[in-house]
């Protein structure tokens, strides 16, 4: 009986992709995401609302965490079903550009800013006051794919509510402000959204 040869099928090399992701906000959970030409465009996101979070440390992580519950059965020593119980959708981050606006998402995205002119014996100023009080936001993370289009995950309702651990010390490194925001809405709302083609003219 002939030997029947091991033929894998071909590795496709183009779908090996990497780079940065650029990470949106929108205070806005019902915020218009741009025209599906300009997803890779930063200026029609700036133009439609959306805040650009800036430089990160080691670029953005993106973590999907589902909960299990096994369902046994006596006659079998493994389970018969998996069932997923809850699923969380986190973005994480380092930002390395320190501004209040960005300050303020890493402690939560519930602080105001209140901004004092200068005058007369009065220096010009902007004040952080924190809140406890997170509000949810819609958060974009736009890559490029395979095709050298835009990829975007998003996902229109998170919430920022990590640990924020901030160093300062006398080195050579930045101070760096950690971001970890969780989704609060159903999975079935989170999108990935993967330009294949030009429109047509």
């Amino acid at each position: 009986m002939p030997t029947l040869p091991y033929t894998p099928p071909a590795v496709n090399t183009q779908n090996v992709v990497w780079g940065t992701g650029i990470v949106y906000t929108n205070n806005s959970t019902s915020a218009s995401l741009p025209m599906d030409s300009s997803l890779g465009v930063g200026s029609a996101w700036i133009g439609s609302g959306w805040n650009y979070v800036g430089a990160t440390d080691s670029g953005v992580s993106m973590t999907w965490n589902p909960s299990t519950v096994n369902i046994d059965i006596e006659e079998q020593p493994t389970p018969v079903a998996v069932l997923v119980d809850k699923a969380v959708f986190t973005i994480s981050f380092d930002f390395n550009e320190e501004t209040l606006a960005n300050i303020a998402l890493a402690y939560g995205n519930g602080g105001t800013v209140a901004v004092t002119a200068p005058g007369a014996g009065q220096p010009g100023k902007s004040v952080l006051s924190l809140s406890t009080t997170s509000p949810n936001i819609a958060v974009a993370v736009v890559g490029k794919n395979q095709n050298g289009y835009a990829r975007v995950f998003y996902v229109p309702s998170m919430m920022s509510a990590g640990d924020v651990k901030t160093d300062f010390r006398r080195s050579a490194s930045q101070r760096m402000y950690p971001v970890t925001l969780t989704s609060t809405c159903p999975t079935t709302s989170i999108e990935v959204i993967d330009l294949t083609s030009p429109a047509l003219s």
